[in-house]
């Protein structure tokens, strides 16, 4: 039996929504214009219809001729997709035509106005991968948008979210877990297609340590045993290259696993003296910067 969704278009603040009822498949076609777009879905979550948030965040100066890659941001325990949405380096890279950002929120089961991620422990019971699944589908209705070139940011929790799908989708050619290595269930996984990988971690997280083990926010792997992980599913050389990058004011440890399956490489980076997120904005600014540029070789 197909699934039946409900899935609603807000286009920017300036015009009123409308409801494409009973899509089934892709014959909705999603209309973008340059600035944020907002799409709804309405998911089912414990029998119940639940309207789910979506910004879609294209170049000011949207040029129809193009077909984007496309970047998914998954904010934090507790957030939302604005989180991410009002960060002006994000924006930048956005306006400057490199791609068109995706910005889901979470959900909460108690209908607070923060989301979370389903990785097991969290507040919520939404099937989160069918979500997504949902979204790419949608996306892929716009010419503005190749989802052959899709790839996914994710901070904290919304690292863990980013983790799991790319090891139950093959969306992604490339995600960017940021302050949170697999838990131990999502390293249990096999992925069905090779991809590159961009970790970061603080090395003095109080909330999700280096060093792995139980948290108050689930179980995790060591950081390093996360990253040799994903080496070992894509048959990556079992020895790293190492540098020392500079973001900013913050220095990094970095390690490389090469020779991946399809070209793919896995990047492990330790952010000295750095908690649970990057420790300035000029940090942050660079941080995006080489995601991207790590993004695009695949």
């Amino acid at each position: 039996m197909k699934k039946i969704i409900i899935i609603t278009f807000c286009i920017s603040l300036i015009q009123s929504c409308s409801n494409v009822d009973n899509i089934t498949d892709t014959t909705g076609i999603l209309n973008l214009i340059g600035g944020t777009n907002e799409m709804t879905i309405n998911q089912i979550i414990d029998g119940n219809s639940v309207p789910r948030l979506v910004y879609i965040k294209t170049p000011q100066n949207l040029n129809s001729s193009l077909s984007y890659p496309i970047v998914f941001f998954f904010h934090g325990a507790g957030g939302s997709g604005q989180n991410f949405l009002q960060n002006n380096n994000i924006t930048e890279l956005i306006n400057s035509e490199e791609f068109i950002g995706i910005f889901p929120n979470g959900h909460s089961n108690n209908g607070s106005n923060g989301g979370f991620w389903n990785l097991g422990s969290e507040p919520t019971t939404a099937n989160d991968v069918e979500y997504v699944d949902l979204i790419i589908d949608q996306l892929a209705t716009s010419t503005l948008i190749d989802t052959s070139k899709a790839y996914a940011v994710g901070f904290s929790n919304g690292s863990g979210m980013v983790n799991l799908l790319g090891k139950s989708t093959s969306h992604f050619n490339a995600i960017a877990p940021l302050f949170s290595q697999q838990i131990i269930s999502v390293g249990d996984l096999t992925p069905s297609k090779a991809m590159s990988v961009f970790q970061v971690n603080g090395d003095v997280d109080g909330l999700i340590p280096l060093n792995g083990g139980v948290s108050s926010v689930g179980t995790f792997m060591l950081a390093q045993n996360s990253a040799l992980n994903w080496a070992n599913h894509f048959n990556c050389n079992s020895s790293t290259t190492q540098e020392d990058l500079n973001w900013g004011n913050t220095v990094l440890s970095s390690f490389t696993y090469s020779n991946c399956d399809n070209s793919h490489e896995i990047k492990y980076m330790i952010a000295l003296n750095t908690g649970h997120g990057f420790s300035d904005a000029q940090t942050e600014r660079v941080a995006y910067t080489q995601i991207w540029e790590f993004f695009k070789q695949y």
